[in-house]
């Protein structure tokens, strides 16, 4: 992968094949998750993406947590069409190639980007030392897809923000 950021701030990102349908994976799965209605999501989805835990701890409850749960997902709504442009954008499955990313669209890729690794981590209940690439070398299965694309996508947000 390589990211030329223009002049203009939008970014110039080539993928290998394999970068691609990883990237593509990772936003038609989490765009299917933006649409899914925040009470259905697994709890623990929940919690990282709408911070179920951290409203209560901020004393937040009833109706003004459901606000902000609802206003959350809006914004993860709107996300969702983005990503519904990126994915037309990107080189056809199974291809290398190139695409712009807007200026304007960095800051919701990179949410997005992010919300997929919180998603994943949450998935898997994974911590801190599990994030490690020692645990990664570790990891078996589904563990471990869902870790290689934790710290790929890491390493994509890196490549985008400098």
């Amino acid at each position: 992968m390589r990211v030329l950021r223009e002049k203009s701030g939008d970014r110039n990102i080539e993928l290998a094949a394999p970068e691609a349908a990883l990237l593509r994976q990772a936003l038609e799965s989490t765009a299917e998750g933006y649409r899914t209605n925040p009470g259905e999501l697994d709890p623990m989805v929940g919690n990282v993406w709408y911070g179920r835990a951290g409203l209560r701890e901020a004393g937040i409850r009833g109706e003004d947590a459901l606000h902000w749960i609802e206003g959350l997902h809006e914004v993860r709504l709107g996300r969702e069409k983005s990503t519904q442009e990126w994915l037309k954008k990107m080189p056809p499955l199974g291809q290398s190639g190139h695409w712009r990313l807007a200026a304007r669209e960095v800051d919701s890729f990179l949410a997005t980007l992010n919300d997929h690794r919180l998603r994943r981590a949450a998935e898997f209940d994974l911590g801190e030392g599990d994030l490690e690439v020692s645990a990664l070398e570790k990891a078996k299965g589904d563990k471990r897809i869902a870790l290689v694309e934790i710290h790929f996508l890491a390493w994509m947000m890196e490549m985008i923000l400098q």
